[in-house]
């Protein structure tokens, strides 16, 4: 691994334990095993390298491709469910949090943040339209998707038992090119 990269995995650990007050040059250095000199070496100041953390993290925390998601073998259900499985177990979530907190604070964290939501949007409402559904209902259903995913990896900790309850919900119509309600919502009106 490349010394710009070390000094960039051990800021987001370091972001994720211990906030942005844990981002001391001289801390990281002692971390590493090497001379301030290092870090100097790789970036020319501290907000050098704070936007280069930003773009580390984005670069790690973007979704995967869209079409790669679709070569999956099975239904829709399987294939939410493969992706609900693979966000859980990846580290593509591990930083969401920190990187939150240091928004309120950093511009650059906060355009990160803000351009990962996009992405992350994107290919959820992406999923449901490929799926068959309308436009409106391929948004709602990706919000979901993406709200449901960021709560129960971000806040919970890990996915619900009923997992696949929700994968089969959040799929339920795929390929009907219908328009309009959830099923069953025609009972809460």
């Amino acid at each position: 691994m490349r010394m710009v990269e070390r000094w960039l995995d051990l800021g987001l650990e370091t972001l994720r334990e211990n906030g942005t007050t844990g981002l001391r040059i001289d801390r990281l250095a002692r971390q590493l095993g090497v001379t301030k000199g290092s870090f100097y070496a790789h970036f020319s100041s501290k907000n050098d390298y704070l936007t280069a953390l930003c773009e580390h993290w984005r670069h790690q925390a973007m979704p995967m491709d869209v079409d790669r998601f679709f070569e999956a073998r099975g239904t829709l259900t399987d294939k939410l469910l493969t992706l609900s499985r693979y966000v859980e177990r990846s580290e593509r979530a591990r930083y969401d949090l920190a990187m939150r907190e240091m928004a309120k604070v950093n511009g650059l964290a906060a355009e990160a943040v803000a351009a990962v939501a996009r992405a992350r949007l994107a290919f959820s409402f992406e999923v449901f339209r490929r799926a068959g559904f309308e436009e409106d209902e391929a948004r709602a259903r990706g919000c979901l998707l993406y709200g449901w995913l960021l709560t129960s990896v971000l806040i919970q900790g890990g996915l619900a038992e009923d997992v696949e309850g929700v994968c089969t919900v959040l799929a339920n119509g795929a390929g009907s090119g219908r328009r309009g309600a959830c099923p069953g919502s025609a009972r809460l009106a």
